[in-house]
Parts: C-alpha cells; sequence; structure tokens
C-alpha cells in the first residue's frame, strides 16, 4: 500500500463548515440526494490475513453519509440476509483508496486492515470510485486520496503505474527570499499527477502567484543573490514542463511579465559563469508598422512564442511541452491569417507598391519582408485556409509587390520575390499565369476567359476533334520573362536556382491539370471530385498558345548564350565564369525538361532551327569545370532517349557526337563520374541498337559512330566496349555495313521517315514493329509522347507528326502526297506498299540474322541481358 501524502486544507470548498469542522445539516441533506454510489452494488469483501486474501462474504455495497458525525462510509450488506452488514468502513483521515484491475478497490483503514472490493461489475467499481472523489472534493473527507493503478505492459516489467485521480492537494506558499527551494520542491511533486497540476495551475492563476514571483526576482537580482536566481529559474523550467497552455498564455499577458519571465531564465545554474541577454535583445527589438494595425497584440504574442521555443528553451523543453508550444503557435497563426484576410489590411498594404505611389523603398522592402513571412506561415495551415488566403492576395494586388521585389536592387528582396513566386505557383499555378491582368483559372468560379469554340483545326498532338470546347490559358509571358531575366542576368546563384524552380512549374506540360484541380502541390479528395466537375465542363485547357507564346518570346531570350555558342568556333580557350557555368548548368536541365515534357511540334522546331543541340556540345570543348559538362552529357542522354528522327539526324548531320567522343577520350580508362556518365551513353545507344529493327534511329546512330569514331572503341581495354566492338564488328561484316557505311549512312539520314520505320521482309524473315513499352531500353525512361502512341496505333510506326506541313524541315509535293496517303491508308496495306517503295533500306537476310544471334549471347554475358536473342 502506498503511504499517505502530506495534507493541508483545500483553498476553497464548495461547503460550508461549522466550528467543529463539519458540514452543515443543510448541505449534508442536499448533497446526498445528488450523490452517486446510492444505487447497490454486488461485491465480494475480502480481508487480508498474512498473505492471503480471506473471503468475507458475498453483497451489495453502497456509498452514503452518516447523519451524525457527517462522515461518509461504504456499507455492505449480505446477499442472502439483507439485514445482515458484512462491511460498513469509513472513508476518514488520510487512507488512500487504491483502484485496481477496473473491478478492484483496496485500502488500510484507520485500524489497519487491509480490505478489499471486488465487483461483479466494472460500472459498479465506477460509481463506488466516483462517490470517493465526491464526498472528497466536497471537503467531508478532504484529506482522502483515489489512486488509478495501472500495470505495466512493458516486456521488461518494473512497477505499476500510480495515476491520482483525487485527492489533497500541497500548494507553493506565498514566495519569500527564504522559501523558494520549498515552492521548487511543491512544484516538482505536483508534476506526478495531471490532478495535482491542473490544481497547482489554477492556483498559480488565480492568486497572481507569478507576479509574486517576479516581486522575489528583482529583489534577488538587485541584491546578486544568485543561488535564488538559479532556483527561481529552475522553478519557471519547471512550471513550462507542466505542460499546460493556461499557465503559458498567463506568462505572456504583458511586456513585464515576457521580459521577467526570459529574465529568470537568463540565469542557469548549470553555467554560473554565463548569462544569457534575452531581455537586451527584446528590449532593441522593434516591431515595424507598414501599415496601421489595431491589433498588434496578436503579431506580437507570434514573436514572443517563437521566440520561447527557439530561443530561450530549446534545452528545457521535452516532446510534449515542445508540441503544446507549437500548437499555441498554430492556433495565434490561424488568427493571424484570418486578420490579414480583411480588405482593410491588405489594400493599403499593396498601395504603396503602385506606379504612381511615393513611398520609399525601404518602406516597400520592409512591406516584402513582411508578407513573405506571413505568406511562409500560410504555407504549414489546411489547404482550403492557404488557396483562400493567396487567392484574397492575388486579388488585392499581390504581383504590384512581387514585380517590385524582383527588380529591386538588393540581393535579399529580389530572393524573397522569387520565393513568393514559388510558393504561389506550388500551391495553385492558375493564380500567376496572369500578371498584368490578374486574371485566374478557378473551376470554382465562373471562368475569367470566355469559353470559346476551337476552329476547325485537326490536331491530334492534343487529342481533339473539331467542336470540342476548351477553355484557353493565358499567352501573356511577363511572368515568365521576369523569371527568365533573373536566371540570366542575375549573378545570385540561389537566385537562380529559385528562378529555375519556378519556370520549371510554369513550364509543366500538365499546367493545365495543376490549374482544373485549383492547386499545385498537395490537394485533397475533395479538390479532385471538384476537378473531374470542372472536366465535364470544358474538355481541356488549351495550352498550345501559351507554350507557343514561349517558343516565340521567351525561349530566344533564355537559350540565348547557348544559340551564340553555337555559332562561335574555336571556343576551348575560353574561361568561363562561376555564374556563367551555373547558368549553363539550369539550361542544360531546362533543355532535357523541355524536350522531355513539351509536345514536340512547338518545341523541336525551336532546338533545331537555333542549333540549341549543336550549342550544349560545344560546351564539352569549353574551359569550364565537369559540373558544366557532366549537365551536357545528362541532356544529350535524354534527348537520344527520346528515339526521335529528327533529332537522331540532326545529331548526325552535325557531327554532335565528336564533341562528346573527344571528351571521352580525355576521361576515358579513369574511375570517375565523367567516365561513368560517358560509358552510360555509349550504352545506351549499343544497347538500344542489339534490338536491329525496333530502334533504327539507334542504328543510324551506330553506323556514325562505327564510320567516324570508331577509333574511340578500338583503343579502349574495358569490357563493355570490347563486346561492342564485337558486334559492331561482325555486324558490318554481315550486313557490308563497314564498306557501305560511307555510300549509305546520307541516304539512311536522308530517307523519308514512312521508309525508314518501315517493317522489312525479305525471305520469309519479318523484324518486330516498333515497341514503345520495351522496358529493357528506356529503364523507365521519360515515355513517348501521348499523341505519337495514338499515331503508331492507327498504323504508324513513325514517331514524328503526321502532319508533314509541321516538320522543320522542308519536303516536296510528292513527299507530302505519299505520306498523307500512307497516314490515310490501312496499315497492311502501308507497309506493303512501302515494302515495295523501299529500295534504299539494307535487307536482312539469313546470314545476318544467324551472325547477329550469336553476337547477341556475347553480349548478353557482358551486359547482364537476357532476352536479346529472343527478342531478336
Amino acid at each position: 500500500m502506498l503511504g499517505a501524502t502530506e495534507t493541508i486544507a483545500p483553498i476553497d470548498t464548495k461547503y460550508k463548515i461549522d466550528a467543529a469542522g463539519s458540514v452543515s445539516q443543510q448541505h449534508t441533506d442536499k448533497f446526498t440526494t445528488q450523490l452517486p454510489g446510492r444505487t447497490p452494488r454486488r461485491v465480494k469483501v475480502y480481508l487480508l490475513n498474512g498473505d492471503d486474501w480471506i473471503d468475507n462474504g458475498t453483497g451489495y455495497c453502497v456509498g452514503d453519509i452518516d447523519a451524525e458525525t457527517k462522515c461518509p462510509y461504504f456499507l455492505v450488506r449480505s446477499e442472502a440476509e439483507s439485514n445482515q452488514i458484512i462491511l460498513k468502513s469509513f472513508l476518514e483521515g488520510s487512507i488512500q483508496f487504491q483502484r485496481q484491475q477496473e473491478t478492484l478497490i483496496v485500502w488500510t483503514d484507520l485500524t489497519g486492515k487491509d480490505l478489499a472490493l471486488s465487483f461483479q461489475e466494472t460500472e459498479g467499481c465506477a460509481d463506488l470510485c466516483e462517490f470517493i472523489v465526491k464526498v472528497q472534493q466536497a471537503n467531508y473527507s478532504p484529506n482522502i486520496s483515489l489512486y488509478f493503478v495501472i500495470p505495466n505492459s512493458s516486456v521488461d516489467g518494473g512497477e505499476d503505474i500510480t495515476e491520482l485521480i483525487t485527492g489533497p492537494i500541497t500548494y507553493p506558499p506565498d514566495p519569500t527570499e527564504e522559501n523558494l527551494s520549498k515552492i521548487l520542491e511543491v512544484i516538482n511533486q505536483g508534476s506526478n499527477s495531471q490532478y495535482s497540476k491542473t490544481n497547482i495551475v489554477k492556483f498559480i492563476i488565480d492568486e497572481n502567484f507569478f507576479n509574486k514571483l517576479v516581486n522575489i526576482f528583482n529583489k534577488a537580482e538587485n541584491l546578486k543573490q544568485l543561488n535564488n536566481l538559479y532556483t527561481l529559474s529552475e522553478i519557471v523550467k519547471s512550471l513550462f514542463l507542466y505542460n499546460e497552455k493556461l499557465l503559458v498564455e498567463d506568462f505572456l499577458q504583458s511586456e513585464e511579465k515576457i521580459l521577467a519571465l526570459v529574465g529568470m531564465l537568463e540565469y542557469d545554474s548549470e553555467y554560473p559563469k554565463f548569462k544569457a541577454c534575452h531581455r537586451d535583445f527584446l528590449q532593441r527589438k522593434s516591431f515595424k508598422s507598414i501599415i496601421p494595425i489595431d491589433n498588434i497584440v496578436i503579431f506580437k504574442k507570434d514573436f514572443h512564442l517563437n521566440f520561447l521555443k527557439d530561443v530561450v528553451l530549446p534545452r528545457v523543453l521535452d516532446d510534449q511541452t515542445f508540441n503544446m508550444i507549437s500548437t499555441l503557435i498554430y492556433i495565434n497563426q490561424v488568427e493571424i491569417i484570418n486578420y490579414l484576410k480583411d480588405s482593410t489590411v491588405l489594400q493599403p498594404l499593396f498601395e504603396i507598391y503602385k506606379s504612381n505611389s511615393t513611398t520609399s523603398d525601404c518602406l516597400k522592402r520592409d512591406g516584402v519582408q513582411m508578407l513573405h513571412q506571413y505568406i511562409l506561415i500560410a504555407k504549414s495551415l489546411q489547404s482550403h485556409l492557404k488557396l483562400g488566403f493567396f487567392s484574397l492576395l492575388v486579388r488585392n494586388g499581390l504581383f504590384k509587390m512581387i514585380s517590385f521585389a524582383l527588380q529591386d536592387s538588393q540581393d535579399k528582396i529580389r530572393i524573397l520575390g522569387t520565393e513568393l513566386i514559388v510558393i504561389i505557383i506550388e500551391q495553385d499555378v492558375s493564380l500567376v499565369h496572369s500578371i498584368e491582368n490578374e486574371e485566374t483559372i478557378d473551376n470554382s468560379e465562373p471562368p475569367t476567359h470566355p469559353m470559346i469554340e476551337e476552329e476547325e483545326e485537326h490536331d491530334d498532338e492534343q487529342g481533339s476533334s473539331p467542336g470540342d470546347i476548351k477553355l484557353k490559358l493565358s499567352d501573356d509571358m511577363t511572368l515568365i520573362s521576369i523569371l527568365t531575366n533573373l536566371l540570366v542576368e542575375d549573378k545570385n546563384p540561389g537566385l537562380k536556382i529559385q528562378a529555375v524552380e519556378a519556370l520549371r512549374i510554369l513550364l509543366d506540360s500538365n499546367i493545365a491539370n495543376v490549374t482544373k484541380n485549383g492547386s499545385g502541390t498537395d490537394f485533397d479528395e475533395d479538390s479532385e471530385e471538384s476537378s473531374d466537375e470542372g472536366i465535364n465542363d470544358f474538355k481541356d485547357i488549351n495550352t498550345k498558345n501559351y507554350f507557343r507564346a514561349f517558343y516565340t518570346q521567351v525561349a530566344p531570350i533564355l537559350f540565348r548564350n547557348i544559340i551564340q555558342l553555337s555559332k562561335q568556333e574555336n571556343i576551348s580557350s575560353n574561361k568561363m565564369s562561376h555564374s556563367d557555368e551555373l547558368l549553363y548548368q539550369h539550361l542544360c536541365d531546362l533543355i532535357s525538361f523541355c524536350t522531355r515534357e513539351h509536345k514536340v511540334h512547338i518545341s523541336r522546331p525551336f532546338f533545331l532551327e537555333n542549333n540549341i543541340l549543336l550549342g550544349i556540345a560545344k560546351l564539352l570543348d569549353c574551359n569550364c569545370k565537369l559540373p558544366v559538362k557532366l549537365s551536357v552529357l545528362r541532356c544529350l542522354k535524354n534527348i537520344i532517349i527520346l528515339n526521335d528522327n529528327f533529332y537522331c539526324r540532326y545529331i548526325i548531320n552535325n557531327k554532335i557526337l565528336s564533341y562528346f567522343f573527344k571528351f571521352f577520350q580525355s576521361v576515358i580508362g579513369e574511375n570517375t563520374l565523367a567516365n561513368s556518365t560517358c560509358l552510360d551513353l555509349i550504352e545506351i545507344i549499343v544497347k538500344n541498337f542489339q534490338i536491329v529493327a525496333k530502334k533504327l534511329n539507334y542504328k543510324l546512330l551506330v553506323k556514325h559512330i562505327y564510320s567516324n569514331y570508331r577509333k574511340y572503341l578500338e583503343t579502349s581495354e574495358l569490357e563493355f566496349f570490347n563486346s561492342a566492338r564485337v558486334l559492331l564488328y561482325e555486324l558490318g561484316e554481315a550486313n557490308g555495313l563497314e564498306r557501305k557505311c560511307d555510300d549509305d549512312s546520307d541516304d539512311d539520314v536522308n530517307d523519308d521517315d514512312s521508309q525508314t520505320n518501315t517493317n522489312i521482309i525479305d525471305n520469309g524473315i519479318k523484324t518486330d514493329e516498333l515497341s514503345l513499352s520495351d522496358q529493357e531500353i528506356l529503364q523507365a525512361s521519360t515515355p513517348i509522347n501521348d499523341e505519337d502512341d495514338d499515331y503508331i496505333e492507327n498504323g504508324n510506326t513513325d514517331l514524328e507528326s503526321p502532319h508533314p506541313e509541321k516538320r522543320p524541315r522542308e519536303e516536296d509535293d510528292d513527299e507530302e502526297e505519299d505520306g498523307q496517303k500512307a497516314a490515310s491508308s490501312p496499315p497492311p496495306a502501308r507497309k506493303m506498299n512501302n515494302i515495295e517503295e523501299n529500295n534504299n533500306i539494307s535487307i536482312i537476310n539469313e546470314n545476318f540474322k544467324s551472325d547477329f544471334s550469336n553476337t547477341s549471347q556475347k553480349i548478353a554475358l557482358s551486359t547482364g541481358s537476357t532476352d536479346l536473342t529472343e527478342s531478336s
């Protein structure tokens, strides 16, 4: 049994007590009728005899109050004979009752007997425990207590856990210079149960106990009583560990309390020779008001809570208290966001960024920093709260502020402006598609752009048909142009990264889907349902004009340096600055992103006509650091993986790989990332070439490599290239490749697409059709575009647009007519016609198939592939 606790009279009582210390009869009668425990509950009575519990009988137990002594008691009457009383035990003195195993009440009475009541039902035990709580808190037996014993369920055992349910509370005495240690002891003891913590916290708040501690603190600091200062610091730390919100809010009620609080926490007995300077920081800290604020308290509270959590108390807080303070911060921040939603607050804020405003740039910068702070706060709120807040900011003129920030002379402000853009477009990219008009596409409201009917222009790439209803995405490039100038012109590396991230989101091919969803990176099920409803209203958001405007207006500026580089000769001696190196790395990543994500009929003409691939290839010959060249290699690899006829032919005709092999020669044989990246690029070409009839673009690349760069493979002693060289030699002998390379390369490159991708039949052997789901080849790389997939399903194996007029090269009228006929005719007939017409394509004969099967087995040993022979 647990020992008795120290007892004192409670401060407040709900019932009047007479001079003898008993409750008056009037209150007794009224209270008795409201008591729990009046219903008889079936129990067994046990008495401890030595180490054994003796059964004293079964009966029905009630709780009642003696009419004369006003003392509560338990009464158990026999189940067999109701007149027989098995037990009558008074709840008096400092008896400690324990509730065990849900159905047991165990205690030791004042005579020293150990008693136990075992209830038949859990409800009966709970009812009698409630009786104990009521009579204790009503001061009938103020010194008794009730503990709930929780068995320890841990694997390693240990003592049971006891939690105080009710009982006498020891409250801290009024603080003096002599009793601070006693106060600390009482507060530490009170932390043992939630019941005592709740009562002590209520006592501290009601009695203004903290203000009394402040007075003692001021005296101790004036008299330099270090021991008292250390004790006061420990008292405050212990109170924080109570994990009570009401107590923390009481500490932050006024500036004086806050300064006194952090002042006490400046002293630490673990570091007696050091003292923090929290008060100096708070006194120097000033709150700048950009516009008049009538509720400055919530803004200061946010600062003070964060200051406590991050600066003053990081070594003191446990996880529970840390989470409690974080919750207080979150609740206060929600209140701030709701306050900022008021138009009387936002409109005056954005007024200072109008072109005719005379406000100083210094104040405007403060406004950017202030709003950036609270947009970061809103980012952590629930999705519907932050979306509503961001939309409200945009409608009230957020982009006027962002436009100022992006063009400011200070790097810090430009970075903040870019971060604001990234945060907004991550939430909902449609919010920023137009700075000038500040229009948004939002399916939850009537669209700001009129619903229009598309002209009868056949557009297979977007899978639309004449008459589809579409919503046009704005082709305003103002924001993208600003971000482009930041990326190209600004020297700050952090700002470049922010600008690139913003551009990637704004240039995402799924921008229409993001717009219809109403949110960027995170949306819940409700938004998904609303998205589906929006799709029923209009099939698609037309992004064609949006991306065409990008490649017409912005891309020439964005890739200007690469375009100029493609026109230069002898660039190996040019020394590149660190800023330019970072720029070229970002541009290579953007090229990979655009060629992979955008429709080929929109993006490809720009990259080919402006010699972008030649420009990035020349970077391999520049005097720049290795990360730039690795970015180039990644970009070339991504373009080759696209398996695009036009990109492939451009690479061959412009000898792009000559720059690659020149760089490869400088790193070959080294155990470096550069060498590994080069090997990876060559391996992609060779592995795809192994499936001969499936990847004719790779066949052209292999023939080109064999014709012009065979010496690099012959000089390599690596196992992979030994196997590749064997394959190239054997294929060259079987196909007459070495003899015909010079004659056939140009012909193959200039052959029409319908000829290049034709299935070949000779001597009863038919090659496989082009497969678009070959995981071994692409290795989870970027998939081929949807329009290509649809076109192939219609019987065309050409990976390019079916419309000859959309190709970047000029073709004569006869070729156009042939291409159109081939596209419109049934697949089998088209194949047979092509077979008859294609006289320039090398025919695969029996000897070649035999040689290739043997070679495939050799390659399988070195590359780990097991499907080469079967696929061939």
